[in-house]
């Protein structure tokens, strides 16, 4: 990884689509800070489209859609997406209503036993407002667990023919072979009638753990707050570039520097 600091200010001039995680990218301590939400508005404000992809629930990404200065969000690490277009929200699913109900009634007695199995872990608590996954909590409302126990509950899900994924705070798993990337491409195509070939050169992708690997192979501009440094990782799973703040103070950081591009 390169400092963000290398990424010529001409690159950074042609940059159009920010894509973005968004617990420990945009927040910080479990709070969206003020500078963060300014920076999200700042950017649509001077023309920039924004995408907020995440591992957060269903009924957390209906808010976000509707609130927040973003084009879209999308949301259960590729499950769903949901965009704006004039005054209504939208909304794209990866599974229909009744297997979304299924998969979710084989997931929670998984994840039951791994809480069960994992001393000091919980089912998370937006688990409620999710459609599609279950979270298990390693980080978020328990006292922080090692990226060790966090990796070992991935590898018992994949064990029961789930799809899993370490985030900063959660372990993620699902039934399908979908993820963040595969679902932006689809609002991509559906939406905006692009390939994703198409935007790679104009488009920064900014993330902090290993649920963004998708989005960070895909993207030459993809960016790291400090905090993925504390993840083993392959060396292609990194990012091309990392920020020298972390989380929110890391978005904002590149934030500036798109925003100062423009003004040059």
């Amino acid at each position: 990884m390169k400092p963000l600091t290398n990424i010529d200010t001409s690159v950074l001039k042609g940059v159009n689509l920010l894509l973005s995680d968004i617990d420990d990218t945009i927040t910080e301590d479990g709070h969206l800070p003020s500078e963060s939400y300014s920076a999200l508005n700042q950017l649509q404000e001077r023309g920039f489209s924004v995408v907020l992809i995440t591992g957060r629930p269903a009924g957390w990404c209906d808010m976000i859609a509707r609130f927040f200065p973003v084009d879209a969000v999308v949301g259960e690490n590729g499950a769903l997406c949901f965009y704006r277009d004039g005054e209504h929200i939208h909304q794209i699913w990866h599974d229909e209503a009744a297997q979304r109900k299924v998969n979710l009634e084989r997931l929670h007695l998984i994840a039951n036993d791994i809480v069960a199995e994992f001393s000091g872990t919980a089912l998370a608590q937006d688990n409620p407002w999710r459609a599609s996954d279950v979270a298990v909590d390693f980080a978020e409302d328990v006292p922080p667990l090692s990226v060790e126990v966090a990796n070992a509950i991935k590898t018992r899900f994949e064990e029961h023919g789930a799809t899993a994924k370490v985030s900063s705070i959660h372990v993620n798993a699902w039934f399908g072979l979908y993820d963040k990337l595969s679902m932006f491409k689809r609002w991509l195509y559906e939406v905006q009638g692009k390939k994703v070939k198409d935007i790679l050169n104009t488009t920064i992708y900014v993330g902090d753990s290993p649920n963004d690997v998708p989005m960070f192979r895909q993207f030459p501009y993809s960016v790291g707050v400090q905090g993925i440094m504390k993840y083993t990782l392959n060396t292609a799973e990194y990012p091309q570039y990392v920020t020298e703040a972390d989380s929110a103070c890391g978005f904002v950081e590149i934030s500036q520097r798109l925003l100062s591009a423009k003004d040059d």
